[in-house]
């Protein structure tokens, strides 16, 4: 039991769990499902109904943190999570049937007055006053390839609606000596609605020192990654031995899995590799008893 006050507490303490795979709310009150919904980091959640029975293609089954890294089995972006070429990343792109989008709530943004979206565009602006207009065109690019906060209602049985959503991850590292890399890092980053992480003293600090205020906000600076709590993926450019010895530091952090992404620095500055959005996002699936007629009456009589 909980005080009514105190849901917004409860919630923050099961995210803090590290779990996030499957979560149940019964409520007749439509406000508190938003609200809840919204904020708890569960992969599959499930409104007025069971918490089993997870059905391929209407139910997309899979959590986050200590729970998982993703894709979902059974979701959009399953198929293009086991592509590879040459052992580095490449961007899967969107589906071949993109899913219809709809507005969903994004992560809260460093002012209250600006999307994911606002403060992308604002640093790409930034980037062409800097004249960094190679960065700038390709932030406009991952702009143009963000499906954060997209969302679509699949195909489910009569009195169910099951809604899919992508939201950001949360942090992600900035990794790359040379400037333009990890200013376009940051942009891919900004572009998915996530935090940037950047190492004191990194390659581009003076430009980054310059930034406006909003978009300074979603970008964090610190003395080393390794103990950078949380992290929620990371971007590095360099040679294999690098991403190799970033990979074994990130496989001994304590905690969830980090998932780590690489590219060559030619490659990356050619345009023969880029970093795959999607695996910025975390895939959320929502099922609701509409059924229900707003609850489990049993439920609301107890107490």
């Amino acid at each position: 039991r909980y005080p009514r006050a105190g849901l917004p507490a409860l919630i923050d303490a099961i995210n803090a769990t590290g779990y996030a795979l499957t979560f149940g709310l019964h409520t007749r009150i439509d406000e508190t499902i938003a609200a809840v919904t919204d904020r708890i980091a569960a992969g599959n959640i499930y409104v007025n109904r069971n918490i089993i029975g997870a059905v391929v293609g209407v139910q997309p089954f899979g959590g986050n943190g200590l729970s998982g890294t993703g894709p979902k089995a059974g979701g959009p972006l399953y198929l293009h999570r086991l592509r590879q070429a040459g052992g580095r990343t490449q961007s899967a792109g969107p589906p071949a049937q993109a899913p219809a989008q709809a507005p969903a709530p994004p992560a809260p943004p460093a002012h209250p007055a600006l999307t994911h979206s606002d403060l992308a565009r604002a640093y790409r602006e930034f980037l062409v006053q800097r004249k960094l207009g190679a960065v700038a065109k390709r932030v406009e690019q991952y702009l143009q390839r963000s499906r954060a906060g997209e969302s679509r209602e699949l195909p489910g049985p009569v009195g169910e609606r099951n809604l899919y959503v992508l939201k950001p991850r949360g942090r992600v590292l900035a990794l790359a000596t040379a400037p333009e890399v990890l200013l376009a890092q940051i942009g891919a980053i900004l572009a998915t609605g996530n935090v940037a992480l950047v190492e004191a003293g990194n390659a581009a600090s003076s430009v980054l020192a310059k930034l406006p205020a909003p978009v300074a906000g979603r970008i964090e600076t610190v003395a080393g990654w390794q103990a950078a709590a949380p992290l929620a993926g990371i971007l590095h450019a360099g040679a294999r031995e690098q991403l190799r010895a970033v990979n074994q530091a990130a496989a001994l952090r304590d905690g969830p899995i980090v998932l780590v992404q690489g590219v060559t620095l030619a490659g990356f500055t050619a345009g023969s590799e880029d970093y795959a959005l999607e695996w910025l996002l975390e895939e959320v699936c929502i099922s609701t008893n509409t059924a229900a007629a707003g609850g489990n009456a049993n439920l609301m009589t107890i107490g």
